[in-house]
């Protein structure tokens, strides 16, 4: 059963325009979590990102308590509409509470990743149909039923993919993610190869992240192929990768007129979404001004006709108003929190992600290099990366689909720590309740 709810978890990250999929996977989580929790002679605290899960717990609490002071419906908590949008954060982190080490084995969590990017790259390429159907050599995919159509228009350009995705700034971070992932999984390879399936993986889902036009999803791609990837110990892999895969495929992609006009738009100010973002981010400034410390309530940026209580530019929360649940946001994560949560709440929400990449550091270099498990910790890694990029002009850190697959993928890398472990724990090679200082298999 484990095996089968694991799966389902993986492949619930390749969309979200059918929320019954991810809900079901999420109340896998609880299944998993309260079956093997207590399972084996080693406890994941022992090796998990344990301060990760301290800040987390504490962020959940705050955000709770906070969210009570606004006197906010307690019905409306608990609704669908808040938990997709404005409380998506209490949905997005639970693989990282919930996903402990249920013993899944080596070999498995290697082909469910590989089935995850397969889907991805199956879902990107059938884009790619639709894409040259509609701007170069009409195939009648146009005629496709609606739940098939990948492609989208919207007030500002056309022929947006969005795969199975609702918007294509989302669509892009997972194809980014999934594309750090394939990157990594080839260029640390110890010799890699152009004809294998991380090649096709890395081609298919950088075609998916071009095709999303998601300029957010552009720019951090790139700055995290750079700090994550472009070192010495394989420098000559990058350079190979970049050469012979990116480059070219990029600019096949780039010179499409409507996907040029996008990247051009990237440093466009006057574009009208950038204007748009510049006055979110200046209400969000606003609204920690007024309430500096503990922001001015969770859920209550995009609340309408705001009443606000306590003492000014201390302490200054929304107690009245008309609650909104929509996905309108700060498009600044960091401001978002600061707006919502003050000093306090950016704090707790950094204190997640800093805690959980320092613990991706610390354990990748527990694994033999070139291993599957070594790779496969530099490519989290640059999921958390990513992510915290991206959260510069997205609200990634508070919307649902982005953190919910770091987590899977956090969780996943946990249980293959956890098999590490135990391997060297009958062994006798290591201390069980320290990090090796020397790479084991």
């Amino acid at each position: 059963m484990k095996k089968t709810l694991a799966t389902a978890i993986m492949i619930s990250l390749t969309g979200n325009v059918f929320p019954v999929f991810n809900i079901a996977a999420i109340a896998g989580l609880f299944l998993l979590f309260f079956a093997y929790r207590d399972q084996g002679s080693l406890h994941p605290s022992q090796y998990g990102p344990h301060w990760a899960k301290r800040f987390l717990f504490a962020a959940y609490v705050f955000w709770l308590l906070s969210y009570v002071i606004t006197g906010a419906p307690f019905s409306n908590l608990l609704s669908y509409d808040f938990l997709r949008f404005d409380g998506a954060l209490l949905i997005a982190y639970l693989p990282l509470l919930l996903l402990t080490d249920i013993r899944l084995d080596p070999i498995f969590i290697r082909r469910t990743l590989g089935l995850f990017l397969t889907v991805m790259s199956i879902i990107a390429l059938l884009g790619l149909a639709e894409f040259v159907d509609n701007t170069l050599v009409p195939l009648g995919l146009s005629r496709l039923p609606e739940p098939l159509q990948l492609l989208h228009n919207a007030s500002l350009s056309t022929d947006i993919f969005q795969g199975f995705f609702r918007a294509h700034n989302a669509a892009g971070a997972i194809y980014a993610m999934s594309s750090c992932t394939a990157f990594s999984l080839l260029v640390l390879a110890r010799n890699p190869s152009l004809i294998s399936w991380p090649a096709l993986w890395l081609c298919a889902n950088v075609i998916g992240v071009v095709l999303t036009q998601s300029r957010t999803a552009y720019v951090a791609f790139l700055a995290t192929l750079v700090c994550v990837f472009l070192r010495r110990g394989f420098l000559m892999n990058f350079v190979k990768i970049g050469s012979f895969v990116l480059l070219p495929l990029l600019y096949l992609l780039l010179i499409q007129p409507v996907v040029t006009k996008r990247t051009e738009a990237v440093a466009n100010s006057e574009d009208p979404n950038i204007v748009l973002r510049f006055y979110y981010y200046g209400r969000a400034l606003e609204d920690f001004v007024q309430s500096p410390i503990i922001g001015t309530g969770f859920g209550r940026f995009n609340d309408d006709l705001k009443i606000y209580s306590g003492i000014p530019h201390l302490f200054y929360i929304a107690t009245g108003g008309a609650v909104v649940n929509d996905d309108s946001h700060a498009h600044n994560s960091y401001l978002h929190f600061l707006a919502e949560g003050g000093i306090v709440g950016l704090t707790l929400m950094l204190g997640i992600w800093l805690a959980t990449l320092r613990w991706l550091v610390l354990v990748k270099d527990s694994f033999k290099q070139d291993s599957f498990g070594w790779m496969f910790a530099h490519g989290v890694q640059a999921c958390v990366v990513l992510e915290l990029f991206m959260s510069l002009t997205e609200h990634m850190m508070g919307t649902a689909v982005s953190s919910l697959t770091v987590f899977t993928m956090v969780g996943m890398l946990l249980n293959l720590v956890g098999w590490k472990y135990r391997l060297a724990s009958l062994l006798k090679a290591v201390p069980v309740y320290t990090l090796p200082d020397q790479p084991i298999a």
